[in-house]
């Protein structure tokens, strides 16, 4: 006989349980891993952005000193940078990778 009681029954403790191992999701062992999150390339991100500010700077018209790009000035001080920058980078994944 069906119970036409406006007010569900109040589950038993057994019952609660239960239901709480129903709800555990456990990963299968032939499941992939989550992938990693991955970081922004800062020896591409910070070339990158002094590229585009000295792109705007020229394109909005700013004379630059013509000492900056005397005998390969600015160029000598974008690789030094930029090797510098891999350097670090490659340092931190070789620790990331130990650890």
């Amino acid at each position: 006989m069906p119970d036409y009681n406006e007010f569900p029954t109040t589950p038993t403790a057994w019952q609660e349980a239960q239901a709480r191992d129903w709800e555990t999701v456990v990963p299968l062992s032939t499941e992939d891993p989550a992938p990693q999150r991955r970081r922004a390339d800062r020896a591409a991100l910070v070339p990158g952005i002094a590229f585009i500010v000295l792109a705007i700077t020229t394109m909005a018209g700013v004379n630059l000193p013509a000492r900056i790009f005397e005998n390969g000035g600015f160029l000598w001080l974008v690789l030094i940078g930029a090797g510098v920058a891999l350097l670090v980078s490659e340092l931190r994944k070789a620790r990331r990778r130990r650890s």
